[in-house]
């Protein structure tokens, strides 16, 4: 009997766990590092299924600090493989649980280690997620305090004044311009008889132009046949033309120069010039003579009577000059 209440009192101890010791036991293990959450009687949970529960949890003894989650598979058709992942997730705000990821490899016998994954709690995430936010902010309190220091050491009395001055000009700034807006405004509606004058001429010039279309289409078309006839080599040998006279005209002056031709003797040879100077100085004389001594050169005798001696003319002694300072010169 007391063996027998014993027994009883196992059983429904066990029981009330969620065992039963009536059916066989499949029992897996899987190490983690943190079972933060997890303890006897979690529930082991497959696809949103209850399909086991954990019965134990214990440390290492190789003294890594590493824990030995104990769980219980009871559903038969859940076929376990060795490369099944046991995953501590939150179950919801205030529990956790194990979650059951089969893999694809050769099936796993009782009393198998799993693979394990432990996910962050919900504390541990949303933590995770604040801290940078938190580090975020508490620079930007540090900085909101710089830029605050800074504007008051700024902001002292010279400085407030300089702004209100600045204001006051911006304001007179704005004034200004919204009198010259005032005055555009007045101009434009006195001018706009004019303008709209302007914007009509401006669109009769327009309708100007469509209408003369065609005669601007004949324009453009005989400076393209003008444009035509200089490339087919009318320009071309124009400029030849005009090329071979200006060698031509190069070749007769370089022929002056050199003294060659009549008219290069009569540049570059003095003689000429003398001969005809001297001839013209001779020519004056004896127009001189002739008309001085007209008997010299006309005999003419009415009565029979002699001639007078002929007159010496200012070129007779001239001459008589000239050849008594050679003699003189000579003596």
């Amino acid at each position: 009997m007391i063996l027998g209440g014993i027994a009883l009192l196992i059983f429904g101890i066990n029981y009330l766990k969620g065992l039963d010791l009536l059916q066989r036991r499949n029992i897996y293990y899987a190490i983690y590092n943190d079972v933060s959450g997890i303890n006897d009687a979690s529930p082991v949970i497959f696809h949103g299924y209850k399909v086991g529960q954990v019965v134990g949890n214990e440390l290492m003894s190789d003294g890594s600090g590493r824990i030995v989650v104990k769980f219980q598979i009871d559903e038969d058709r859940l076929r376990i493989t060795r490369d099944t992942r046991a995953e501590i997730f939150s179950a919801d705000l205030f529990s956790r649980a194990v979650r059951i990821e089969l893999g694809t490899g050769e099936p796993a016998d009782r009393g198998d280690t799993l693979r394990s994954v432990n996910e962050m709690s919900p504390t541990e995430s949303v933590t995770q997620q604040i801290d940078p936010l938190k580090r975020k902010a508490e620079g930007m309190l540090a900085s909101v305090d710089s830029v605050l220091t800074s504007l008051q050491l700024i902001l002292n009395e010279n400085a407030r004044g300089d702004i209100d001055a600045s204001f006051a000009n911006l304001r007179g700034t704005l004034e200004s311009i919204r009198a010259t807006a005032q005055r555009l405004d007045a101009l434009m509606a006195k001018e706009s008889a004019t303008i709209s004058s302007v914007l009509g001429n401006i669109d009769k010039f327009s309708g100007n132009l469509a209408a003369h279309n065609d005669e601007i289409g004949h324009i453009i078309s005989n400076l393209d046949s003008a444009s035509a006839a200089i490339a087919n080599g009318r320009l071309e040998r124009t400029m030849a033309n005009l090329e071979g006279t200006s060698a031509q005209l190069k070749a007769a002056l370089d022929d002056l120069q050199k003294g060659h031709g009549t008219l290069g003797k009569l540049m570059k040879d003095d003689s000429l010039y003398n001969n005809l100077t001297a001839a013209s100085h001779e020519l004056d004389v004896l127009l001189e003579d002739l008309h001085t001594n007209p008997n010299r050169y006309i005999h003419l005798s009415v009565f029979g009577k002699k001639d007078k001696l002929p007159k010496l003319s200012e070129s007779d002694i001239e001459r008589i000059q000239q050849a008594y300072q050679k003699q003189q010169e000579k003596k």
